[in-house]
């Protein structure tokens, strides 16, 4: 689906691109999820919640086992999830949970570090604590100067979220917000400068752009990472036993229902292949103070995202989307 072109034209249907905010089911009165009298299940000396739990919290109307598969199911909202898999599908969108779905005792469980640190923020977003109101935009144009990034036979990387970036700016601009670039020439910023850039503004979501490059050149479509929460480890940009070393930056709920608006929304106007929203301990996600993301829009190494990403009106719609997302945050945490 082409997205409309601005916003000021958009009705409440882009509300909509995040598909889920508007879904969520009326979960018991007020009350925050880590306070409910979850039933805990022992593992691995880890904290699980069962499903069943979750269907009561969040009042979905069914909860359906299938061999190893199971589903969370309610008029508008339905989670999907496998024994022995990582993978969330909320709405059709791929979230990859920090621990596998597991059964014990006749039971269907969820880590309740995912609960608290996912599910929680992603089905309830006006109900995350401390929330601080945001005017501000940083987008963060990754590579610069001698670090191309990625590259494709069309350009690179560096070039190519640089556009992007500016193309965001303008829009944003227009909406009424403070948009603060890291970058907004082809030089180069270091990690520790963009963090720092970040981190001089309090009102402010922090979003660093990218394009992605595999080996494998079939591999394509848009993930977005948000910051590994304390107590879970990190298949990217850090050691995968780093889970206890590293605290977050206290902002972990913010991040992922930041990350879900931007991830839901992209793929709700450009769709492509899911690779989920996930969790890693990149430099710039781990130094900022900011609810934060990091977007891969696509892969330079594969030919059909390759073409895509060089075309100007391609980039043009992702910065719609990603601009459409920021406002559904923001006004979804005003619900």
């Amino acid at each position: 689906m082409e997205a409309v072109a601005g916003f000021k034209s958009w009705p409440s249907m882009w509300l909509l691109a995040a598909m889920l905010w508007l879904a969520t089911p009326q979960a018991a009165s007020a009350q925050q999820a880590d306070t409910y009298s979850w039933k805990v299940v022992q593992h691995d000396s880890r904290d699980y919640v069962t499903l069943q739990g979750l269907k009561e919290f969040y009042r979905f109307q069914q909860f359906v086992r299938e061999g190893r598969s199971a589903r969370l199911v309610s008029p508008a909202l339905t989670m999907e999830m496998s024994v022995g898999s990582q993978e969330l599908l909320i709405n059709n969108v791929k979230f990859i949970l920090s621990f596998p779905i597991i059964e014990q005792g006749g039971e269907t469980l969820m880590s309740r570090l995912d609960l608290a640190k996912i599910v929680d923020p992603v089905l309830r977003p006006a109900f995350i604590r401390n929330i601080r109101p945001f005017t501000t935009v940083v987008i963060d144009p990754g590579h610069g100067g001698h670090d191309t990034g990625a590259r494709s036979t069309y350009g690179t990387e560096k070039d190519y979220v640089l556009d992007l970036g500016t193309r965001l700016q303008r829009l944003l601009v227009e909406q009424g917000f403070n948009v603060v670039m890291t970058r907004e020439t082809d030089v180069f910023v270091s990690l520790g400068d963009r963090v720092k850039i970040a981190n001089e503004h309090e009102d402010a979501i922090f979003i660093s752009l990218h394009f992605n490059a595999a080996s494998n050149r079939s591999a394509r479509g848009i993930e977005t990472f948000a910051l590994s929460p304390q107590g879970a480890s990190s298949a990217y940009g850090a050691r995968a036993n780093d889970g206890s070393a590293f605290t977050g930056n206290l902002r972990d709920a913010e991040n992922i229902a930041l990350a879900t608006a931007v991830h839901a929304s992209v793929l709700h106007y450009l769709p492509s292949t899911d690779r989920g929203i996930k969790r890693a301990r990149w430099a710039v996600l781990r130094g900022i103070e900011l609810p934060g993301i990091l977007f891969e829009g696509g892969f330079l190494s594969n030919s059909e995202d390759a073409r895509l990403i060089a075309s100007p009106a391609h980039r043009q719609r992702m910065a719609q989307a990603i601009g459409a997302a920021v406002v559904s945050y923001r006004n979804a945490l005003r619900r």
